[in-house]
């Protein structure tokens, strides 16, 4: 990023490259103006300084006072009236300079022996000239180092949100293996003769989430597959009665999507929807997809605020952690919504796909 070191001396330049030009073009056009007769003498450029210096006290009013005070603020009123006085004052000042002290330096046909008002009013147009040129370079120049920060602050940001996905990234991993090693401890327990195929399926999934999900974007036939496998690693260990429904409409070909957005509602549903075996249960997850690219999760499972929860396990990172994630990768472009009433929890999910 630019210092302001660098930048104040990188302006300085741009000024005395402009007063520069200006006496340039002032002794120029004396030049032509005099059948291309010498004009590098002390009297012309004496006076030359004189007339910019007059007009630089405007210039530097104007970016110096008028323009932060009154012009950015959009005082406009304020802002017109003072430079037309501070225009004034500067082409007064010519006169009174080409009046007085310079009289002796100009050629006595071409002297000034009183105010007049044409010669002051042309110096006046001057000084206005002088001040909207120099206020075009200054507000285009501001401008430009405005899209320069912004560009930076974007970068900046884009970095610092990059950065937080993947630490959310990161915590899913363990949270998901946590969870996964939960229901092989309890089938293990059991002595159940789905254990080995349970760690055959976690080893499957662990592939997928450890290889396939370092893109920021996968492909949704992927996570699709994920998902079936992940509620098939829930369903071995649960009784075969139990309703479980997994559907998909619509077609997804060619659609991607940010991995392991699903994973942790479903592991609600599970986590919360399913008693003990003297209870209705059930858990029913839909995904439907349209002609315009837009997706929809809906999971419904079912809900008794009188079950006694305190015996399960509180994982507490996953919901948060996607609804940060959603906000990141799809501003705008989702849409959330979690409900409850006596019987059922509800969670619908929409995201327009790229």
């Amino acid at each position: 990023m630019t210092t302001p070191i660098l930048m104040t001396r990188s302006k300085n330049i741009y000024h005395i490259t402009f007063w520069f030009v200006s006496v340039f073009i002032w002794l120029f056009t004396m030049f032509v103006a005099s059948d291309f007769k010498n004009v590098l003498t002390f009297k012309t450029i004496t006076v030359t300084i004189a007339f910019n210096l007059c007009f630089a006290l405007a210039v530097y009013t104007n970016l110096r006072f008028l323009l932060p005070v009154f012009f950015k603020k959009k005082s406009f009123f304020l802002f017109f009236t003072f430079l037309f006085i501070s225009a004034g004052l500067s082409a007064f000042l010519i006169q009174f300079l080409l009046i007085y002290p310079l009289n002796s330096f100009v050629l006595e046909e071409d002297g000034f022996k009183s105010f007049l008002f044409s010669e002051w009013f042309g110096f006046f147009i001057f000084s206005l000239v002088y001040v909207g040129i120099t206020s075009i370079f200054s507000l285009t120049r501001e401008w430009f180092i405005l899209q320069k920060i912004s560009s930076q602050l974007k970068d900046i940001e884009k970095e610092k949100l990059e950065a937080e996905l993947k630490v959310l990234k990161t915590q899913i991993k363990p949270h998901f293996l946590f969870n996964s090693l939960n229901n092989i401890y309890s089938l293990a327990l059991d002595k159940s003769d789905d254990t080995a195929t349970v760690v055959l399926q976690l080893s499957d999934l662990m592939r997928y989430i450890l290889y396939d999900c370092n893109e920021k974007l996968v492909d949704i036939n992927k996570e699709l597959d994920f998902t079936r496998n992940y509620i098939s690693l829930h369903k071995i260990r649960l009784d075969e009665t139990t309703p479980i429904n997994f559907i998909v409409n619509g077609h997804f070909d060619g659609h991607k999507i940010a991995p392991l957005l699903f994973e942790p509602f479903i592991e609600n549903a599970f986590k919360h929807g399913l008693y003990g075996k003297e209870l209705d249960s059930f858990i029913n997850i839909t995904f439907n997809f349209d002609e315009n690219d837009q997706m929809e999760l809906v999971i419904e499972n079912s809900y008794d605020p009188n079950w006694d929860h305190s015996k399960k396990k509180n994982g507490g990172i996953g919901i948060q952690n996607v609804i940060r994630r959603l906000e990141l990768i799809y501003p705008n472009k989702h849409k959330l919504s979690i409900d409850k009433d006596e019987k059922t929890f509800k969670v619908s999910l929409n995201i327009e796909l790229s």
